[in-house]
């Protein structure tokens, strides 16, 4: 792990947070690709109209195109399936919220959430963010996965949520290579005190090569604050973005079964790789799509674009 990643993560593990509301603090920095970038990566997940995942494809059964471009297909691998291209390895970000409204439910689902750390595959690094109004990056040792846990315990109850802050600070978290990286997020989607813009917080997801699934869960009785359904909006945009998935769940007792999709999900993905066209401005959003002509009535998710410019 690089110097600067282990001083921030010592940092954190010792109780260093992000500013709390009203601190003043400048604009969360954007991650975006280096120019210097040979190739961007695309996780791409094709199913049949069952939702099964498709196995066996190759470069030649895909197209894709970059503002209606074709773009040459330089890496196809699949996580899956042997005899390929090996494929990056992940980097995964487990985002959980620990707010008021949140931590009790969560302290009931940690056997599920532990299982689906343990579980991964072909992962390279494992980081847990817990967050209310502030962030916590937690160690994870899959060794001793209790005793991250075991540290819910001593959270105390009470506390806002900055939902849009902690999503960019897992992006950054999860560094700016351009690798394959995913992103679990376990909330309600409430959000009380961010100081980042859902603007700003589109911009970074459009900027990291992350597929984010949002898992729902619903609000406490009696809840006030923002409107539920335009939470969930949130959670739905982040994963429309990224080529992940949104779930709702109506209590913690679904977590497990929900955590099983997103291991399939990560299991069957492609991931393509293509050269990106250097020229024209480097900040704006380029579309991705990709399709798969031989199977016109497949399903296909991934991103829906990215942004190259200079770190």
């Amino acid at each position: 792990m690089p110097a600067a990643r282990l001083i921030a993560a010592g940092l954190l593990a010792l109780g260093a947070t992000f500013p709390a509301p009203g601190a003043p603090q400048a604009e969360p920095q954007v991650p975006v690709f280096s120019t210097d970038l040979s190739l961007v990566n695309v996780s791409v997940a094709v199913e049949d109209g069952k939702g099964h995942p498709i196995p066996g494809l190759t470069a030649r059964d895909f197209v894709l195109t970059e503002d209606g471009k074709r773009r040459t297909i330089e890496l196809c691998s699949s996580v899956g399936q042997p005899g390929g291209a090996p494929a990056p390895a992940l980097d995964v970000a487990l985002l959980v919220d620990t707010s008021d409204s949140m931590l009790e439910t969560l302290r009931r689902s940690q056997e599920a959430a532990t299982r689906f750390l343990t579980a991964l595959p072909n992962t390279q690094e494992r980081l847990v963010i817990l967050f209310d109004q502030t962030q916590r990056l937690e160690p994870f040792d899959p060794e001793h996965p209790e005793s991250l846990f075991a540290r819910l315990a001593l959270i105390p109850d009470g506390g806002n949520t900055a939902l849009r802050d902690a999503v960019t600070f897992a992006l950054r978290s999860l560094g700016t290579s351009g690798g394959r990286s995913a992103i679990v997020l376990l909330t309600d989607g409430i959000d009380t005190v961010s100081t980042v813009s859902p603007e700003a917080m589109e911009r970074a997801v459009q900027s990291k090569a992350v597929v984010i699934y949002s898992v729902a869960y619903p609000p406490p009785p009696g809840a006030d604050g923002p409107d539920h359904k335009e939470a969930v909006r949130t959670l739905e945009t982040l994963a429309r973005l990224s080529g992940g998935r949104m779930f709702r769940i109506a209590n913690e007792g679904a977590l497990a079964g929900v955590l099983d999709e997103i291991l399939a999900d990560l299991r069957a993905q492609y991931v393509l790789g293509f050269a990106p066209d250097a020229r024209g401005a480097t900040a704006r959003l380029r579309k991705i799509q990709v399709k798969v002509p031989s199977r016109p009535k497949a399903v296909i998710r991934h991103r829906a674009g990215y942004r190259l410019g200079a770190r």
